[in-house]
C-alpha cells in the first residue's frame, strides 16, 4: 500500500510541474528566452523594438505550442477553414463583406486593417494585447536573427534582437485549409492585421520554414497562428531617428535623421573659433571620440556632441587634434591664429635682423660648433633633435611647450586634411584631425633670408627638432607652398622660419 502510495505523489508531481512552468519551460541552452513580468496574465519579452512580443502563441501554454488556429478577422478557433463557414463573405467567397477596398470583391468599406472587436488577440487576452501590423512583423524580421531550431522536440525559429540579444521562439506550427492541417513542423504562419491591398480576399503574414522567413499574402479563409503584440503601433518602426544636441562652443549635423534599420549614418561637429570637439555621448556615456562618426542605425537615438574651450599653458593656446601630442593655435610670437609671429634659425631662440652662416649661433670659422655627426662639418657631438635649451617654443613661452619632431610633422601631415584659405584676410591652411575634427590655422608666413622677408603669403614654412639625416648643415621642416601640396624637406639651419609649437 506504501508503494502505491509514493507511486502516485510521483505521478501528481510529474502531473503539476508541466503546469506550473508554463511558457517558462525552456531548454536548458535557450539563452535569452527569458520571459519578462506578465501583462494581463501573459508573459512578454522586450526584444528592444517598437512592441514587446508574447512568449507563446495565441492559445498556447508554453513557447513550442502551436496554439490555436484563425481566419484572419476572427476572434474564435474552429475545425474547418472554408469560405462557406468564413465569418466576413456571403458564404462563397466571391463577395467580402467586411475588409474590402476594391468592388470587384465585395462591399467596399475601406477597412484595411483589423479593428480590436475583430482582433483575435485582444478577444482572447485583453488588456492592450493586439495581432501585430505588417511593419511590426517586418521590424521583427529584420530587426532580429532568425535560427532554425527545435524547442523541446518542435521546430521551429529562435528569434534574438539584435539591439539587445533577447529572444523569443515560434514554432513552425503550419496552418489550417479545410479540415486539414498541413506543414507542421515545416512552416509557420503568422498573420498580421493588414489586409493586401490588390486583393481583398488575402492578408499579409509572416512565413517562415527552414531556409528562409519572408513577408507573403494568405487567404483569409485559412486558419494560421497569431503572436500577440503590446505598445503603441509605429509605423515608422524600420527605421531610426537621430538626432544631434551639443554643447556650447560648436554646432552638429547628422546626414540623415531618419535612417533605415542597419544603415550607416554619419554624425559631424563643428568647434566655434576658441573651442575644440570632445566626443560624442549618448545619455552622459562617451560612444566616440571620432569626428565624424560614422555609426550603423540601430535604435533611434540622439548623440550630443561635447565642446570644450581650447587649452592653455602657461597663457598660451592649444588644440587637441587627437594626434599624439597638441598643438599650439598661433605660431611662437604670434597672438592670433592669423599673425606671422617670429622667425628663429634653428636651434637658436631669439629673432633677428639678419639670417645667414655669419650670424648663425652654432658656426664658427665655417665648422659647426653644435648639433654635428660629421667631421668634415664641424665638432662632432652626434646630437640630432634639439636641446631645450636651444628650443625656441621651450624658452620663449615655458615649460612643456617644445618644437615639434619630423614624426610628429609627420603625423600631422599624415593624419589631417589641409585645406588652402584665407582667416581675416591672411592666407594660408586650415589643418583639420581625420581623427576628431579639430583643426588649426597655419598662415603663409614665409621665411627670411639674409636681411630679406621671402615668399610670404605664399609658402608655410615650419622648422622641426630634428636634425637632416644627410647634412648636419641641414634640419628637417615642413614646406607647403600655396601652389602645389606640403611635403617634409631639409634646409639650411640658419634660414628663418616659423615654429609651431606642441605639448604633451
Amino acid at each position: 500500500m506504501k508503494k502505491f502510495k509514493y507511486l502516485l505523489l510521483i505521478l501528481a508531481v510529474l502531473f503539476i510541474l508541466p503546469i506550473i512552468t508554463g511558457c517558462n519551460n525552456n531548454d536548458d541552452d535557450d539563452s535569452g528566452l527569458l520571459p519578462e513580468n506578465p501583462y494581463n496574465g501573459h508573459e512578454y519579452v522586450d526584444l528592444g523594438l517598437s512592441v514587446k512580443w508574447a512568449t507563446c502563441n495565441i492559445g498556447a501554454t508554453k513557447p513550442e505550442g502551436y496554439g490555436d488556429y484563425f481566419a484572419w478577422g476572427e476572434t474564435l478557433s474552429k475545425t474547418t477553414y472554408e469560405w462557406s463557414n468564413y465569418k466576413w463573405c456571403n458564404g462563397t467567397g466571391d463577395v467580402m463583406i467586411k475588409y474590402c477596398l476594391g468592388s470587384e470583391y465585395g462591399q467596399v468599406d475601406n477597412k484595411e486593417s483589423i479593428e480590436l472587436s475583430d482582433d483575435a488577440a485582444r478577444a482572447s487576452w485583453g488588456g492592450d494585447w493586439r495581432i501585430p501590423t505588417e511593419t511590426e512583423l517586418e521590424e521583427l524580421r529584420v530587426k532580429c536573427t532568425w535560427e532554425w531550431t527545435t524547442k523541446n522536440g518542435v521546430n521551429g525559429y529562435k528569434v534574438t534582437s539584435k539591439i539587445n540579444g533577447k529572444s523569443i521562439f515560434l514554432p513552425a506550427a503550419g496552418y489550417s485549409s479545410n479540415e486539414n492541417l498541413l506543414e507542421a513542423g515545416v512552416s509557420g504562419n503568422y498573420w498580421s492585421n493588414k489586409l493586401i491591398a490588390t486583393n481583398s480576399r488575402m492578408a499579409s503574414y509572416v512565413y517562415l520554414q527552414s531556409a528562409q522567413t519572408k513577408m507573403n499574402e494568405g487567404v483569409r479563409r485559412c486558419g494560421q497562428s497569431i503572436r500577440a503584440v503590446c505598445g503603441e503601433e509605429n509605423t515608422n518602426a524600420l527605421y531610426c531617428q537621430i538626432s544631434v544636441t551639443t554643447t556650447e562652443g560648436g554646432k552638429a549635423t547628422v546626414s540623415d535623421d531618419n535612417v533605415a534599420f542597419e544603415a550607416d549614418v554619419t554624425l559631424e561637429a563643428t568647434p566655434e573659433a576658441g573651442y575644440q570637439f570632445v566626443n560624442w555621448t549618448v545619455n552622459g556615456k562617451e560612444v566616440s571620440k571620432e569626428n565624424p562618426y560614422t555609426v550603423t542605425a540601430m535604435v533611434s537615438t540622439q548623440y550630443k556632441a561635447n565642446f570644450k574651450k581650447n587649452g592653455l599653458l602657461n597663457g598660451h593656446e592649444y588644440v587637441d587634434l587627437g594626434l599624439s601630442v597638441k598643438w599650439a593655435t598661433c605660431n611662437v610670437g604670434a597672438t592670433t591664429p592669423e599673425d606671422y609671429g617670429d622667425y628663429f634659425a634653428w636651434g637658436e631662440t631669439s629673432p633677428k635682423t639678419e639670417y645667414n652662416w655669419g650670424t648663425y649661433k652654432y658656426r664658427s670659422v665655417n665648422k659647426l660648433t653644435k648639433y654635428c655627426f660629421a667631421t668634415a662639418s664641424g665638432i662632432v657631438d652626434n646630437k640630432t633633435t634639439l636641446e631645450l635649451s636651444d628650443d625656441a617654443a621651450y624658452v620663449n613661452w615655458g615649460k612643456g611647450w617644445r618644437t615639434p619632431t619630423i614624426k610628429e610633422i609627420e603625423e600631422l601631415r599624415n593624419e589631417c586634411e589641409w585645406y588652402k584659405t584665407s582667416l581675416n584676410g591672411v592666407d594660408g591652411c586650415i589643418v583639420k584631425s581625420n581623427k576628431n575634427g579639430n583643426s588649426i590655422f597655419v598662415p603663409y608666413a614665409g621665411y627670411c633670408s639674409g636681411a630679406d622677408f621671402i615668399d610670404g603669403k605664399t609658402t608655410l614654412n615650419l622648422w622641426s627638432s630634428s636634425l637632416s639625416a644627410d647634412d648636419s648643415a641641414q634640419a628637417y621642416m615642413l614646406y607647403s607652398p600655396a601652389s602645389s601640396s606640403n611635403g617634409i624637406i631639409d634646409d639650411g639651419r640658419f634660414y628663418g622660419q616659423s615654429i609651431r609649437a606642441v605639448c604633451e
